[in-house]
């Protein structure tokens, strides 16, 4: 009645009453006990269950409520045992299962899994949902994901607003099985159970991260903290994403303001040294974990001083730091971890490895390995340091790694690394795709890749590796660098410029700066654009003085450009930087032959001959050295150095070029012929057709002479001397329309041909179209001004013009270049004559007859 009246205390003291009258009365006891229990006290609770007990031995739910009295006064045996005699007296009992089991899940995890499975086997009801939620969690204690996944969802089927199983759910999507987009979804649905659960917003915060959507990974880290605003460890993330934004003012804002909510919740010096580990300031880091390993000394301390000595680049410290902690867990009683161990050499690996000292890292990976044989990490550097020393085992630690760490990136691309460098390209390129299937947006992976489809000469997929690099990271110099190389190789030279150009915008290494001036240089040299060239490769001396190549390029650059007393320089300063370079030797006796003086040209001949000195079998000096002295009128001297030439190599095409050339001008025309002839058997052009041709018309042969200009026309359209010569047969056989318009073709390939131009003014006043006869002499007097025969012939149209004194004008002009013409005085006497210059023209007739017969008593 006083229960129903809400007089609790009354009743409780009527129960007591009638348990004193009548101990047998354990009913009265029961609602006394419970009455205790339900109001958390504990100690009145346990005593009342145990006097009931004491009557009721066989009472199965008071050794239940008892041993939860026992459990929440932290009496965990005296609670085990009333739970397993609960079970005892009532297998069906399901809640004294639940309660063992929970008990029993640190010290009996398998013993644990047995009474929460029978638990939830007698009753798999909504009463029972935390069976399943301890179950769940310790599945996961036991890395059992799939039976985890189970129960959790089993009990989201129960009750859906239990947002602990929604998160639980997602950290076992995003931490075991990389489902970070089922991981999100897991959170917020979390959240939206519970709007004011922290840990669902920092959950999600970590996938937002994972997935590297930065933004809203900081908006979750921010709803956190303002749930938990003093939880320093809240701000040192939102720190470290600031951070990855590359928003330093804010990240450092975050981090001290996480160290003075340390200080004034009076954190620990461990705890101060890691803020400022993450500050950067690791003096002060170093500071406050000395004074915790002076004060309680210990291996994990000194573990984690000996990091942030190696963090400050206190490498030596570091190892004596590391070693102080091998010596404390060595001393301690109990066994240590063989993990503990392991990573402790390997730091110490790493630590010497910074000192560059090889042996000694390697032998420090070793003992890593030999204590913990799955140290993954410790085997990768164990490999590094082989290969640095060139020792072809390094394959084996590397795959070693990836055996037990399947996922290790960096032991992919050191893979990779191997086989490029052994020239097994193809095996290269598999561990680069391996490393971008674990990191798809890794910059070094694509670069890397890219770099080997070069070396296949698979340009077009390493342009696309390269790009991908490219859309990355935009600033990334190298990058765009090789690929610039690759557009070069596939001839796509506006690309490849423009690539270059960005390189030296952004601005890089000098290494990188230096070959992109060569390259591009280079580039400018096929494009026949030689000013640019010659600027790049003047940026790339200022930037290496000391590289005879450089020069070397410098000095051919100036030889296209005609600047040859330039080009002389620049070879001779590479001859300066190399004194031994043949090639400097030649191309500067090429620039000292444009001189077109003979002391020019003797000049040219002591540096062909300082080649041949340097490399007697050197085929350019040699062949040079054969023009030059057939410059110098030496044709048999020519001769024997084309031949040695041959004895050299029998298939050098330009020693039997040069060869024919000389045969021809000693009127040598048959062995001509056959030298030519030979040049053509090792490979036919346009230029060696053309000289074949000029041979035949020496033979007479003008028939087989124009089958040769013909051919070398079809073979390279734009070789103009082919059109040049084809008209001039044309012109002999007085076929003039042909021959106009094969001088117009042989003018448009080379506008500076004057003799073309001069040819087709004559054409053109044979077929009587005298203005644009007129026009093609106004162009050859501009283009040769000191040609006489130029103004002799223009003389002559205007004597048929009539335009006598035009023509007087240009005959004398004629005789002012070139005085002993017997036939330009005699052409002028005529002229004057015309003129009514009656004692002028006598003059000139007697000046005519007075060369001619003195070049005939000659």
């Amino acid at each position: 009645m006083y229960e129903k009246r809400n007089e609790v205390l009354l009743a409780m003291e009527d129960y007591a009453m009638v348990f004193a009258i009548n101990p047998k009365r354990t009913d009265a006891l029961m609602r006394h006990g419970l009455h205790h229990f339900e109001n958390s006290n504990w100690t009145g609770a346990v005593q009342d269950f145990s006097s009931l007990i004491k009557h009721d031995h066989n009472n199965a739910v008071a050794r239940t409520y008892r041993g939860r009295a026992y459990a929440n006064l932290m009496q965990y045996r005296e609670a085990t045992e009333d739970f397993s005699a609960a079970v005892h007296l009532d297998p069906n009992n399901w809640i004294a299962f639940y309660y063992r089991g929970c008990l029993l899940r640190k010290t009996n995890s398998a013993r644990a899994l047995q009474d929460l499975s029978v638990s939830v086997l007698l009753n798999d009801t909504y009463e029972n949902l935390n069976a399943f939620l301890q179950r769940g969690i310790l599945y996961t204690d036991v890395q059992q994901w799939p039976e985890a996944v189970c129960d959790f969802d089993n009990v989201l089927m129960l009750d859906r607003t239990v947002a602990v199983a929604h998160v639980n759910l997602g950290l076992i999507f995003m931490l075991k099985m990389d489902h970070y987009y089922e991981a999100l979804r897991r959170f917020t649905d979390a959240i939206k159970v519970s709007p004011t659960y922290s840990r669902a917003y920092i959950c999600r915060a970590q996938a937002y991260h994972k997935l590297h959507d930065l933004q809203k990974a900081l908006r979750d880290l921010t709803r956190a903290i303002h749930l938990q605003p003093d939880n320093h460890q809240l701000y040192i993330m939102r720190g470290q994403y600031l951070f990855e934004m590359k928003k330093f003012e804010l990240a450092s804002f975050c981090i001290h303001h996480a160290a003075e909510i340390n200080q004034a919740l009076n954190a620990s010096p461990v705890q101060q040294a890691l803020v400022h580990s993450f500050c950067q300031n690791y003096s002060k880091a170093t500071e406050s974990l000395v004074s915790a390993t002076g004060a309680r000394p210990n291996a994990s301390l000194f573990a984690l001083l000996g990091k942030t000595q190696m963090k400050a680049k206190k490498s030596k410290e570091a190892i004596q730091s590391f070693e102080q902690a091998l010596h404390l867990l060595t001393e301690d009683n109990a066994k240590p971890s063989g993990s503990e161990v392991a990573e402790i050499f390997y730091l110490i690996g790493l630590c010497y490895v910074e000192q560059v000292h090889l042996l000694k890292a390697l032998d420090a990976f070793t003992n890593a390995v030999k204590i913990f044989p799955d140290h993954a990490d410790a085997y990768y550097q164990r490999g590094l340091c082989k290969m640095r020393l060139k020792q072809v085992k390094c394959i084996q630690d590397f795959n070693r790694a990836l055996t037990c760490n399947p996922n290790l990136f960096q032991a992919y691309l050191s893979r990779a690394a191997f086989y490029g460098i052994k020239g097994l390209y193809t095996k290269a390129i598999l561990n680069c795709s391996e490393a971008l299937r674990i990191q798809p947006k890794s910059v070094r992976a694509y670069l890397y890749r890219g770099a080997l489809k070069y070396y296949i000469k698979a340009y077009i997929y390493a342009i696309e590796d390269l790009t991908a690099a490219i859309n990355l990271e935009k600033a990334c110099t190298l990058a765009y660098y090789n690929r610039a190389v690759c557009y070069h190789q596939t001839k796509d030279f506006n690309k490849a410029l423009k690539d270059y150009g960005i390189v030296l915008l952004l601005g890089g290494r000098k290494e990188i700066d230096l070959k992109v001036c060569i390259n591009r240089g280079l580039l400018y040299l096929e494009l026949n654009q030689y000013f640019s060239a010659l600027q790049d490769f003047a940026s790339a001396v200022m930037k290496s003085p000391e590289e005879s190549v450089i020069c070397h390029a410098v000095g051919i650059c100036h030889h296209r450009l005609e600047e040859f007393e330039k080009a002389v320089d620049a070879f001779s300063q590479a001859l300066k930087l190399n004194p031994f370079c043949v090639d400097s030797c030649v191309g500067r006796g090429n620039s000292y032959m444009e001189y077109g003086h003979e002391s020019g040209t003797k000049q040219a001949q002591k540096d062909f001959l300082r080649a041949l000195h340097l490399d007697p079998r050197c085929l350019k000096a040699r062949i040079n050295m054969g023009y030059n002295l057939q410059v110098l009128g030496e044709f048999q001297k020519a001769w024997n150095q084309f031949t040695v030439a041959l004895d050299i190599d029998a298939k050098c095409q330009a020693a039997y070029e040069g060869r024919a050339i000389v045969n021809l001008q000693m009127s040598h025309t048959l062995a001509a012929f056959h030298d030519i002839s030979a040049a053509l058997k090792l490979g036919v052009s346009a230029k060696l057709l053309t000289n074949r041709g000029v041979i035949h018309q020496f033979m007479g042969d003008l028939h087989n002479a124009m089958k040769d200009y013909q051919a070398a026309i079809r073979i390279d359209p734009s070789y103009s001397l082919a059109y040049f010569n084809a008209a001039n047969i044309y012109f002999y056989s007085k076929q003039f329309h042909q021959a106009r318009d094969h001088y117009t073709s042989a003018i448009s390939l080379d506008p500076r041909n004057e003799s073309a131009v001069l040819n087709r003014a004559i054409t053109h006043s044979l077929l009587q179209d005298s203005h644009k006869a007129l026009e093609d002499f106004i162009q050859a007097v501009k283009l040769s001004p000191y040609s006489s025969h130029i103004y002799f012939n223009r003389a002559n149209l205007y004597k048929a013009l009539k335009q006598y004194e035009l023509a007087e004008k240009d005959y004398s002009q004629a005789l002012a270049l070139q005085p002993n013409d017997a036939l330009v005085y005699k052409f002028r006497a005529d002229v004057r004559g015309k003129l009514g210059l009656k004692e002028d023209a006598i003059s000139d007739y007697k000046c005519a007859i007075y060369i001619q017969e003195t070049v005939k008593s000659k």
